[in-house]
């Protein structure tokens, strides 16, 4: 790293301490969250972690020949494949991580089937007529286990529809998968070979969705930033420990459509079009069929408004297009569940009525976790599952930005960010595994940190971050439980 300047050592020594105190932390037994409240639990299995030492050497690689890309000259025809290759990179640094704790690719399906885990996939199970569910759904949430009953049908629809393609994939007795239904079983369920094959494929299926969430970061940030730059964030939005963790877990899902719900409503209000305001509207319809936790992605968008205007000389022009812009969005919201109403006989209102009252009821009553412990706990763990020396390059970022005059827009984006994670810790509604539920909000953290680090004599520090961070994603998969399955 010579030529490196002292501020870009300071950071790589502050992060190298970062990760190194976070190790002797897990090694030492010690646990994440409130004892006697919820913990994120010790990991017993051993794990086979030389699969996924092989894809983090691979993903290292990978981030080094992209930091010494001449991206500003390249067409897109010539990034598409470098992009290509990243998601693709994730996607396997995800298999090698999930698979590293018990029966590999079986052990995935269970996360998916077991009522434990996830209730939703189990649901799916007794959906005979989809219309008749969906029409019902406002009356039975209520009576729903948990998780299904705090959420939309959406996530559940979505099991039911990888279901549907594998019955046509996948007749009955098919080894291996009458062999993962016989062990799926143990959970109280009657999975068929199908049903076994979609608990598999969904697992995956939903992380490699996971992994394409840095498509539509990358593209957000373009508009923000130098291409470079955006590259470089989209590299460290790839090593975001919970985005390579939870890859069985369907908030991956709402990463990528949050994420794309951001790009399309920036590239709206920049540019003044109203078809991106349209699109992002039923993007974020869609995220909101899957979990009301988006509502934090409108009030994101709300603060983005307000802020961009107030930092403008033309403020009132502006807060005009912003409105007419947002009504745009509102339409392209409505009619998704227009469409829904009248195709399915959905009700949206009553659905989320019901299932922000069970979210109370289950935060607040059932699993009574203390208000002012979850505010001070919940940024720490998503500091955590964002990545430690991620979060000190994050901060460490910050006086450059200030300073550069280039990054005006992308300091407006950051400051509605923070403003909105703070509101969204003070509600309260969360209290607990925000490392899993806020994971779409840990993406600006990696837009603060790549500006800063895209510089030539910095290019060892940002593979430096990259490797920091997937060793801690590496360590956390040997020493914490993701999903209690039993």
């Amino acid at each position: 790293m010579e030529g490196t300047d002292k501020r870009a050592r300071a950071l790589l020594l502050a992060a190298a301490v970062a990760a190194a105190g976070f190790a002797c932390y897990l090694l030492a037994g010690l646990p994440l969250g409130i004892p006697g409240e919820w913990v994120w639990r010790r990991n017993l299995i051993p794990a086979n972690l030389l699969p996924p030492l092989l894809a983090v050497a691979l993903f290292v690689a990978l981030a080094w020949r992209l930091a010494r890309l001449e991206w500003a000259t390249m067409t897109t025809k010539e990034r598409e494949p470098w992009l290509f290759l990243l998601v693709a990179l994730i996607f396997i640094l995800q298999v090698a991580l999930i698979n590293a704790v018990g029966e590999p690719w079986i052990s995935p399906g269970s996360i998916i089937v077991s009522p434990n885990a996830t209730t939703y996939f189990a649901l799916s199970m007794d959906i005979k007529n989809v219309h008749s569910w969906v029409a019902n759904y406002h009356y039975t949430i209520a009576a729903l286990p948990y998780h299904a009953r705090t959420h939309p049908p959406g996530i559940t629809l979505f099991f039911y529809g990888v279901r549907e393609a594998m019955a046509w994939l996948v007749p009955e007795d098919t080894l291996p998968f009458s062999t993962w239904a016989q062990g799926y079983r143990v959970f109280g369920l009657g999975p068929t070979s199908a049903d076994a094959g979609a608990a598999v494929a969904s697992a995956f299926l939903i992380a490699l969705l996971g992994a394409l969430s840095v498509v539509p970061i990358y593209l957000l940030c373009k508009e923000l930033i130098p291409d470079r730059a955006a590259l470089l964030t989209a590299v460290l939005a790839g090593t975001l420990p919970a985005l390579l963790l939870l890859s069985a877990s369907p908030d991956l899902i709402l990463l990528t459509l949050t994420a794309t719900t951001l790009w399309l409503s920036y590239v709206a209000w920049k540019h003044a079009r109203p078809l991106p305001a349209f699109l992002a509207g039923l993007v974020f319809a869609l995220s909101a069929f899957f979990s009301l936790g988006v509502i934090a992605v409108g009030l994101w968008l709300v603060l983005l408004a307000v802020v961009g205007a107030i930092r403008r000389p033309d403020r009132m022009a502006v807060a005009g297009m912003f409105a007419r812009l947002a009504l745009t969005g509102l339409a392209g919201f409505a009619l998704f569940y227009v469409v829904l109403y009248f195709a399915l006989g959905y009700h949206p209102i009553a659905v989320a009525r019901q299932a922000l009252f069970a979210h109370h009821g289950v935060t607040v009553a059932e699993q009574a976790r203390t208000y002012w412990k979850w505010v001070l706990m919940n940024p720490v763990e998503c500091a955590v599952f964002a990545g430690l020396p991620l979060v000190i390059a994050a901060l460490w970022a910050i006086p450059d930005l200030r300073r550069d005059p280039e990054m005006r827009c992308l300091n407006t984006f950051l400051i509605a960010s923070a403003i909105a994670f703070v509101l969204l810790d003070l509600s309260g509604t969360v209290r607990g595994e925000v490392g899993r539920i806020w994971l779409f909000l840990m993406g600006p953290l990696a837009m603060a940190a790549a500006p800063a680090l895209d510089r030539p004599n910095r290019n060892g520090v940002f593979v430096a971050i990259v490797l920091f961070q997937v060793l801690q994603a590496l360590l956390m998969r040997a020493h914490i439980t993701l999903y209690s399955v039993l």
